[in-house]
């Protein structure tokens, strides 16, 4: 399984603590107060609670509930109701393979972290939920072939499963927009973009909106063939 994006780095400060869903695999995704990025099962080993809920307390996260800490290594080191105890080795959540490039957070969890294919030359733009099926996105992005205020259409090229190259035309300047398309649970998506680094802010704006309208579309029309 390719590696899949699931954030924009810049979206998860360090001693932040976020969820995510990859394959049906449910997954928090924390980074400790040093900056260390950790992907694990969503799954406190105690009494199975969401350790999404949790806490970033140091170079550990700790659970809600009881509060267990467990360090980088996925282990537990701590529990509070028992200070005295130093936890078997055996306590453990499950780990996977994460890894930062582009400014995205890449998660597997077939255990096989592939390296991403993707260019240097970008920055991160902004990731969008679709309450709607990736499919009938790219339809709608298909058919949307103008930035606001432009004339000329897109370039399309699909380079990767879920990894959409865009090549845009503003001011007669040629900009390439990169959407991962990450697929969620209950036929939802979300999209992670990048676009070139020497992008003018009112053009990343602009892109912005187009996006919003973007989603716009494709749930109005998921909605209308649902019925």
């Amino acid at each position: 399984m390719a590696s899949i994006a699931v954030a924009l780095s810049k979206d998860l400060p360090n001693g932040r603590v976020m969820r995510a869903i990859v394959s049906e695999q449910d997954l928090v995704v924390w980074r400790s107060k040093s900056g260390i990025l950790s992907a694990w099962e969503n799954r406190c080993p105690h009494r199975g609670m969401r350790l999404s809920h949790g806490f970033v307390r140091g170079e550990a996260l700790a659970c809600m509930y009881h509060g267990w800490h467990y360090d980088k290594s996925a282990t537990c080191r701590y529990i509070p109701a028992h200070p005295e105890l130093e936890p078997p080795e055996t306590i453990r959540a499950q780990e996977f393979s994460s890894i930062e490039k582009g400014g995205l957070i890449w998660v597997s969890v077939d255990g096989s972290l592939e390296e991403p294919l993707i260019d240097e030359n970008l920055t991160p733009l902004r990731s969008i939920n679709f309450q709607c099926a990736s499919k009938t996105v790219q339809e709608v992005i298909t058919k949307s072939t103008k930035l606001a205020g432009d004339t000329d259409p897109f370039n399309f090229t699909t380079k990767a499963a879920g990894y959409h190259h865009w090549v845009l035309f503003s001011e007669k300047k040629e900009l390439n927009l990169h959407l991962f398309f990450h697929e969620l649970p209950n036929n939802a998506c979300k999209i992670h973009a990048l676009i070139d680094k020497d992008c003018p802010a009112q053009i990343q704006k602009q892109i912005s909106r187009m996006m919003e309208s973007w989603r716009r579309s494709a749930e109005t029309d998921y909605e209308v063939s649902a019925k």
